[in-house]
């Protein structure tokens, strides 16, 4: 439930250039934040596009999930019915799902996640379109060291990768939340930092990132608290999915959101 950012990869495009070298023309402005190149920004810049109806009006979720681990319901449902609530995108929400071949690493890199997703992702923003690309995979996240602990990240502005791996050993059974639970938690968590939060493109309204873990939000019992992104989850986690608090509510808002 980590941004991470992929250090051999150029991500920030030279945002300023953006910005500023375009017209301001709303039909400039969509040709501009379309394509392949307008998904290769940091986590958090594409949040007001995914928030507001200004220049995206609908909005598109692509689930590519390798063999074994196709996301439940509950969480599609979950994304779709979150989405709605915080976006506005009055041409609606689709979802297009699709099985990719299961790869038996155990763990990937960082490198090769962003190699899956420019060999699997299909769609990307068009026309009034936003879309988010979301991977499953079958291992873990190649780590660095023993403590570091993921199920999932959130590594570009509109990319999201789950760990199904993770998913499936760390839950079900005695004390341990349902994988439907766990799942849901992790992907919404994700989607919360693509929507800008906390403090990670999307203002805050009220200051309320925690000082000891940023981009989180410092009230235990939102989705964006800290505890999400460490294995302090299962000490955490409830049967139910946690939900936004109302200072992560204004900053949404704040942002173009509802």
């Amino acid at each position: 439930m980590k941004r991470f950012y992929f250090k051999t990869l150029v991500f920030t495009c030279m945002t300023l250039c953006f910005y500023s070298c375009v017209e301001t023309t709303p039909e400039n402005k969509v040709d501009l934040y379309s394509g392949v190149g307008a998904a290769r920004w940091d986590v958090g810049k594409s949040a007001n596009f995914l928030l507001s109806d200004e220049l995206f009006t609908a909005l598109e979720l692509e689930l590519v999930y390798m063999e074994g681990y196709k996301p439940t319901e509950k969480m599609v449902e979950s994304m779709i019915s979150f989405l709605g609530k915080y976006a506005f995108k009055p041409e609606g929400i689709t979802v297009i799902e699709k099985e990719i071949p299961a790869m038996d690493k155990g763990e990937y890199t960082t490198e090769e996640i962003a190699k899956m997703e420019e060999d699997y992702r299909q769609h990307y923003n068009a026309g009034k379109t936003l879309s988010v690309f979301l991977l499953v995979v079958d291992g873990d996240f190649k780590k660095n060291d023993e403590s570091t602990f993921t199920i999932g990240a959130a590594y570009r502005n509109t990319s999201i990768v789950l760990f199904g791996n993770r998913i499936e050993e760390n839950s079900g059974g005695f004390i341990k939340p349902s994988k439907e639970t766990l799942e849901t938690t992790v992907a919404l968590h994700e989607l919360g930092h693509l929507m800008g939060l906390v403090n990670v493109g999307t203002d805050m309204v009220v200051p309320h990132e925690d000082q000891e873990n940023e981009n989180h939000c410092d009230n235990e019992d939102c989705l964006m608290y800290w505890a999400i992104e460490t294995k302090s989850i299962f000490n955490y986690m409830r049967q139910t999915v946690p939900t936004l608090d109302d200072n992560c509510e204004m900053d949404l808002r704040g942002n173009g959101g509802r």
